[in-house]
């Protein structure tokens, strides 16, 4: 992914009948994504190891290992991980459909060039909106 995000898909709404998709990303330390909303899908993340801090409709907070955060669909958010290394992260996305945007977007290994107009285009295509 942008950013050298890897990114696992582990369940997608295919498997789950459309509920939800199920993801494992371990941002590196320093990474960080804009104020955005996902119009359409609400995004629970569950923090498995580093520190993030995460800012959902005006209220920031930091996370780490073993807390969750619920960000409702509709909702401004924005984060990163602040820890000294690489984090570990669960994302779910509610209703299903997410999933294809990690797939239009990403690359096959951390090496791989990522085109950061095409994987900007998709999150647009996907119900992804920035804001100021």
């Amino acid at each position: 992914m942008p950013g050298g995000v890897r990114t696992e898909i582990h369940l997608t709404g295919k498997n789950t009948g459309g509920a939800f998709c199920l993801l494992l990303d371990e941002p590196p330390a320093g990474w960080s994504l804009p104020a955005h909303i996902h119009k359409d899908a609400a995004e629970t993340i569950h923090v498995l190891e580093g520190e993030f801090e995460m800012t959902v409709d005006g209220a920031t907070e930091r996370t780490g290992p073993g807390q969750t955060l619920h960000i409702p669909a509709g909702v401004i958010h924005a984060g990163g991980n602040v820890g000294a290394g690489p984090g570990r992260r669960l994302l779910v996305f509610s209703p299903a459909g997410m999933e294809e945007f990690f797939r239009e977007a990403g690359a096959p290994s951390r090496v791989a060039v990522v085109d950061r107009g095409a994987a900007l285009e998709s999150a647009l295509r996907h119900g992804w909106h920035f804001v100021d």
